[in-house]
């Protein structure tokens, strides 16, 4: 386990009130510990929770050492199996903090490129539990399908609306010679499309423009909504087989990850788009 004490004016300044988006955040760097307050990522999971609660840590440049044998001899470098064993207790046993006790709570998939994660101030059955209640993950058998499950929550993304699951539709892929045409793709109508531009504040040059295409996450769906000008009514939003990772996530935000954006082109060089 990793105990870390700081100075008391640490547990004051986290309940300051321009702290609010802050999370605190532990780097790992060779032997030291390096503890800071960064703002919490925006994610579906993280924006429900007290930030007091939460620890992000990172080990993008950690490099255990062993200490010297004698006075003689130089701190050995670990080796890359030592360096990973040392982290997998750490992330196992958890991380006390000024006498708060943080164990293991996700990470998104582009967290675990860069080797760091969330960290929850909860036992490991209440995470377990919490992260079982965001989603219906029994029928994955494999781990690492799983984590790459859960990781979606854990997606940077900011939260543009609320959308009933009855304005939203299953609808089949596009498929021909064992080929997905529409892999990940669904549709959003005109009129949702204008509420997501308009909660983003999406601007180029001073002036509000519609995208075509905006990057989603919403309950167990991932991918992109294309525009849809013939799509009316009731159902807003229609997503395609390929989108939906798993079942039964309580959530209703609509994500938006990114979006696509104007290409200007200058008017001295002509060019085809096809």
């Amino acid at each position: 386990m990793c105990e870390i004490s700081v100075l008391s004016s640490y547990e004051k300044s986290i309940q300051k009130p321009h702290h609010g988006t802050i999370s605190s955040t532990i780097f790992l760097r060779l032997s030291e510990f390096e503890l800071r307050f960064e703002r919490a990522p925006s994610n579906r999971v993280t924006r429900r929770e007290p930030l007091d609660k939460l620890l992000l840590i990172s080990f993008a440049d950690f490099f255990l050492r062993w200490p010297a044998k004698s006075p003689d001899d130089l701190p050995r470098v670990a080796t890359g199996r030592e360096n990973g064993d040392y982290i997998t207790r750490l992330l196992t046993t958890g991380v006390v903090l000024n006498r708060v006790h943080y164990h293991f709570f996700g990470h998104s998939n582009s967290q675990l490129k860069s080797r760091s994660c969330f960290m929850y101030a909860a036992s490991k059955e209440d995470i377990s539990a919490k992260i079982e209640a965001m989603g219906d993950f029994s029928k994955l058998k494999s781990v690492g399908k799983k984590a790459k499950r859960i990781g979606l929550l854990f997606s940077s993304a900011d939260n543009a609306l609320i959308l009933p699951a009855e304005r939203c539709e299953d609808i089949q892929d596009v498929n021909r010679d064992d080929y997905t045409f529409t892999d990940g793709c669904g549709l959003v109508s005109l009129q949702l499309a204008r509420q997501l531009a308009q909660r983003r504040n999406i601007i180029f040059r001073n002036k509000r423009y519609l995208p075509s295409v905006f990057q989603i996450r919403y309950r167990g769906y991932k991918g992109v909504l294309t525009l849809d000008t013939t799509l009316h009514g009731k159902i807003q939003v229609q997503f395609r087989e390929s989108m939906r990772k798993f079942k039964d996530a309580s959530d209703l935000s609509l994500a938006v990850v990114d979006y696509s954006r104007v290409s200007p082109l200058p008017f001295f060089h002509s060019a085809w788009l096809t």
